[in-house]
C-alpha cells in the first residue's frame, strides 16, 4: 500500500502533484539505484516518450532508418513513426527471446540512424558487445531497458549503458508509477539535447493529468490482487475503450499523426510514487530473483530451456517467465478464473505485426517468423511483488496439467510433420 498512501495524498494536493521540484533528486537517485552509475537521467510522461525524444533529438526523421526488434511492444514503431523515420525489423533467434548481434548486423543500411538494443523479458543482452559494434558501424545505439531488472554495475558508464537508454515505469514494468518513463545517458552531449526537447513539452491541464494518474495509482493499490487481477484488467481494458480513461494506448496513437497530449511530462506526482518505490528496489529484485529460480527449476521438465534467460555465469532476474503454449486462448481463461499468476504481453496483436496495419509500420507480414510465432503462443508467469510462493506453485501445477507446449517454430513444425505422417501411417 505505500504507492497507494503516497497516491492519496497527492490525490489532495493536484496542484503541488503536477509541479516539477522533485523530478531532479528522483532522476539521480534512478541513475544511482536502477543504471547503477552516475549518469545523468531525465523523467518522461511515458517511456515512448523518451524514446521518441532520444530519436528526435540525434534528428532520426525523412529517411533515416531504425533497428527495431520485431518481438517487441507495439508503442516502440509507434515512437519510430511519430519521429518521422522508418522502422527496419530484425527476428528473434529461434529458442531465444532477444535478438541477437549479427541479426541486427544484417537489418545495416547505409540510412540507419540508430539501433534498438532490448532486454525482453529483464534477459540481459551482452551490453559491451553492442557498443563496440554499433561503434564500430558508425551509428547510435539505444537501449530498451523497460523490462530489464538485474544489471551490470562496474562503475563504467561508457562500457556498460548505451549512448541512451530509455525506461518505463508503466503497471506491468520493474516497478510502477503508474504510467512513466525515464532516459539515461552515457553521452552528455545527448542528454542536453533531450533535455531541450523535454523542457519545451507543453504543460496544458498538467493538474488533471497528474489527478487522474493519482487515482488509478491508488485504485490499483487498493483493488489489484492475484485474486481480482483479472476482473479488474478487463475493467480497465473496457474504461480505456469507451474513452473514459487514458490507458496504455490510445486509439489516436494507432493514427498517422502524433496526438496532441503525446509528448507528456513527468511530474512530481511520479518522482513521489517513484521514490517509494525506488526504496523497496533491492527488495522487489530479490523476490523477482527467487521467483526466476524457482519457475525455472520446476518447469525444465516441460521444456523451458533456462539457458535462454541467462547471459555468462550469472541467475536470471526475469520480469516474467514466458512459455509457448499451442492452447493460449483456453490457458489464459483458465488462469484467469483461478486468479492466477500467469498472462501474457500480447494480449492483442502488435501494431506492427497486425495485418491490418502492418505496413503503416513499415512491416511486412511474414518476414519475422520467429517473432510471429511467439506472439501468437506466448503466456508467462509473473513475478511480481504481488505474487506469493504458494501462488507460484499454484501457477506451476497449472501450467502441467492444463498448458500443451509449443517448441521454437522449426520444432513445432516437426512435431506437426510427424504427426501427419502417424496419421497416414495409420
Amino acid at each position: 500500500m505505500g504507492s497507494g498512501l503516497t497516491a492519496l495524498k497527492m490525490l489532495l494536493r493536484p496542484r503541488y502533484s503536477s509541479g516539477t521540484q522533485l523530478l531532479p533528486a528522483y532522476e539521480r537517485a534512478f541513475a544511482k539505484i536502477i543504471v547503477g552509475v552516475d549518469v545523468p537521467a531525465l523523467a518522461f510522461g511515458r517511456g515512448r516518450v523518451a524514446l521518441w525524444s532520444i530519436l528526435n533529438a540525434i534528428g532520426a526523421k525523412d529517411g533515416c532508418e531504425v533497428v527495431v526488434p520485431a518481438y517487441t511492444c507495439e508503442t516502440v514503431p509507434m515512437a519510430v513513426k511519430f519521429a518521422g523515420a522508418r522502422c527496419v525489423y530484425t527476428d528473434v533467434e529461434t529458442g531465444r527471446y532477444d535478438v541477437s548481434l549479427r541479426g541486427a548486423a544484417r537489418a545495416l543500411t547505409q540510412d540507419t540512424r540508430a539501433v534498438i538494443c532490448q532486454h525482453t523479458y529483464g534477459i540481459r543482452q551482452p551490453v559491451r558487445n553492442w557498443i563496440e559494434w554499433t561503434s564500430e558501424q558508425g551509428v547510435l545505439l539505444i537501449e530498451d531497458r523497460c523490462q530489464l531488472i538485474a544489471n551490470e554495475s562496474n562503475g563504467d558508464a561508457a562500457a556498460i549503458l548505451a549512448a541512451a537508454a530509455y525506461f518505463s515505469t508503466h503497471f506491468s514494468k520493474p516497478y510502477s508509477t503508474a504510467q512513466g518513463g525515464m532516459a539515461a545517458f552515457a553521452d552528455a552531449e545527448l542528454y542536453a539535447r533531450v533535455k531541450e526537447i523535454r523542457d519545451r513539452f507543453p504543460n496544458d491541464n498538467a493538474a488533471q493529468r497528474a489527478r487522474a494518474l493519482a487515482l488509478q495509482t491508488l485504485l490499483y493499490a487498493v483493488m489489484v490482487r492475484p485474486a481480482t487481477r483479472a476482473i479488474v484488467g478487463s475493467i480497465f481494458r473496457w474504461a480505456q475503450r469507451s474513452g473514459l480513461i487514458r490507458g496504455t494506448v490510445a486509439h489516436d496513437e494507432y493514427g498517422d499523426v502524433m496526438p496532441a497530449d503525446y509528448l507528456s511530462r513527468a511530474a512530481n506526482f511520479h518522482a513521489a510514487v517513484g521514490t517509494g518505490e525506488l526504496l523497496r528496489w533491492r527488495t522487489n529484485r530479490q523476490h523477482r530473483r527467487r521467483l526466476t529460480t524457482f519457475y525455472l527449476d520446476n518447469l525444465a521438465a516441460y521444456g523451458v530451456n533456462a539457458e535462454a534467460f541467462g547471459n555468462g555465469d550469472d541467475d536470471p532476474v526475469l520480469l516474467m517467465v514466458p512459455l509457448l503454449v499451442t492452447n493460449k486462448e483456453e490457458v489464459l481463461k483458465r488462469a484467469a478464473k483461478r486468479a492466477l499468476p500467469i498472462g501474457t504481453w500480447f494480449d492483442r496483436c502488435p501494431a506492427h505485426l497486425d495485418r491490418r496495419t502492418a505496413r503503416q509500420y513499415d512491416y511486412q507480414p511474414g518476414q519475422c517468423p520467429n517473432a510471429e510465432y511467439r506472439v501468437s503462443k506466448e503466456i508467462h508467469l509473473l513475478t511480481a511483488p504481488s505474487v506469493s510462493l504458494r501462488q507460484a506453485e499454484r501457477a506451476v501445477r497449472f501450467v502441467e496439467k492444463y498448458a500443451l507446449s509449443a517448441g521454437p517454430p522449426e520444432e513445432h513444425r516437426s512435431k506437426q510433420a510427424q504427426t501427419m505422417m502417424n496419421l497416414q501411417e495409420s
